[in-house]
């Protein structure tokens, strides 16, 4: 291989490596990939040097599709892909990572303990209606001087910026005060570390280290669940930080009162200060996130290219991320410029798999359930069972759909576009106040997705 392909190789690397930190989020990416770099790319092979087996052990058990996917993307390549353990620059044979058994290595220290993203501040966070109450929270728990709460929990969906505040909130912190004590960690590596300490005997240090701290920050608490000891643990760590009135901040995918198999106790602790949930971005803030994205691209984005990734795309924050990375790596290793037609297709492939979401299908999700025909959401009939079936028709059209009011309440009844905005404000009102109702909601979405 002579020293131009060689060069161009590290780019596509160096060009993957960014798509896969938009893909999987920044925790992800700096606990599996970070240490990872090419050690050759030729006739199809992609040779990756990662640092240890276990690294090598979960990159080949749940990322390697992904690696093969952005790969092709950006050369139209599918590659075979080899990761080789390297011992101080030398590559281990393959096989012994595999038949070989995996020792688990001690955490990094308290300081040490996760990278923090520097672009991840709460002053470049783009709020929106989604957004914008666990962003004011945020602002409210990381400010000096008495606050509101001291408990925030913050829940989402994958990809729709919770990550981002927790950055936030430690990046905030650790630029007012180098004397605050702050840990920022996913509650795997508590998990890993926790393990780790009750094996060695060091169990009091690592309750030291942990129950002393001004503020602690966990992402993905809901990695906690179905794991009795471990919540135990977990539990006792936030009744003394609690009890002291320390800053407590979690992130999860899930509400509290949604998680499975968690401890009663630890669901109402959780419960006990400021909850706000994260909503998928509208298309306004899709915009201005894609803008904030590429606000420093060497090339030009143009608006249209944006709403396309918007609209096509809108399903994450990371989806959007990933998609505007692809076409701008794409832009710079064939060196064009970025217009609409390069847009569509670099990600023709993507988008024509994501499933469109219809009216019909709504539908038909929501007349299986309740148990009514298609015929009486169509009609004037206003009996309780069916008219609630016809409003949550209409909830769901507008949350999964592009639909206007006009579109929506034409379809389902033929109805005027005011009786759509008074069908889908009183489901909103309910879902705020009930959460077993919420939790009905959120499944037929689910079942909603799966048409």
């Amino acid at each position: 291989m002579d020293h131009s392909t060689i060069k161009k190789s590290t780019d596509i690397w160096k060009d993957t490596l960014g798509l896969i930190e938009s893909e999987v989020g920044i925790r992800q990416f700096n606990l599996w990939f970070k240490n990872t770099h090419l050690i050759s790319f030729d006739n199809g092979s992609l040779s990756i040097g990662v640092p240890n087996q276990f690294v090598q052990a979960k990159i080949r058990e749940n990322y390697e599709p992904l690696i093969k996917n952005l790969i092709k993307s950006i050369t139209s390549v599918s590659p075979s892909i080899k990761l080789q353990v390297e011992n101080n620059g030398h590559s281990k044979k393959s096989h012994n990572a595999v038949t070989g058994s995996i020792k688990f290595e001690k955490p990094c220290s308290q300081e040490n303990s996760f990278i923090s993203n520097k672009k991840l501040m709460l002053e470049n966070y783009v709020v929106g209606g989604c957004n914008r109450l666990a962003h004011a929270a945020a602002l409210e728990i990381s400010k000096p001087g008495p606050v509101a709460f001291n408990t925030l929990f913050i829940h989402g969906s994958i990809g729709v910026g919770k990550t981002h505040l927790l950055q936030g909130i430690w990046n905030r912190l650790k630029e007012k005060s180098n004397t605050v004590s702050a840990v920022y960690m996913p509650a795997e590596n508590w998990t890993n570390e926790f393990v780790y300490s009750l094996k060695g005997g060091r169990l009091e240090s690592f309750r030291k280290k942990y129950r002393s701290v001004d503020i602690f920050l966990v992402d993905d608490v809901h990695f906690l669940a179905k794991k009795n000891g471990i919540q135990e643990e977990f539990l006792h760590t936030f009744n003394t930080l609690h009890g002291l009135s320390k800053r407590i901040v979690f992130a999860s995918d899930a509400h509290p009162r949604f998680m499975d198999q968690l401890q009663e106790s630890l669901v109402s602790r959780f419960m006990s200060g400021m909850i706000a949930k994260i909503e998928q971005p509208g298309f306004n803030t899709s915009l201005q996130i894609l803008r904030s994205k590429t606000a420093d691209s060497r090339k030009k984005v143009p608006d249209n290219v944006l709403e396309f990734i918007s609209e096509k795309f809108n399903d994450s924050v990371r989806s959007m991320e990933s998609a505007i990375t692809t076409v701008m790596a794409y832009a710079n290793i064939n060196k064009v410029k970025i217009d609409l037609k390069l847009a569509t297709e670099t990600l023709s492939e993507l988008y024509k798999n994501k499933k469109n979401i219809t009216l019909k299908d709504i539908e038909g999700v929501v007349i299986s359930h309740y148990n009514v025909l298609r015929s009486d959401i169509h009609s004037g009939n206003k009996s309780k069972n069916i008219a609630l079936a016809r409003q949550i028709c209409m909830y769901l059209a507008k949350v999964l759909t592009e639909s206007s009011y006009q579109e929506i309440g034409k379809y389902f009844g033929n109805k005027r576009h005011t009786t759509a905005i008074f069908a889908i404000k009183k489901v909103k009102e309910k879902n705020e106040s009930s959460v077993e109702f919420r939790s009905h909601i959120e499944n037929l979405i689910r079942m909603a997705k799966k048409q």
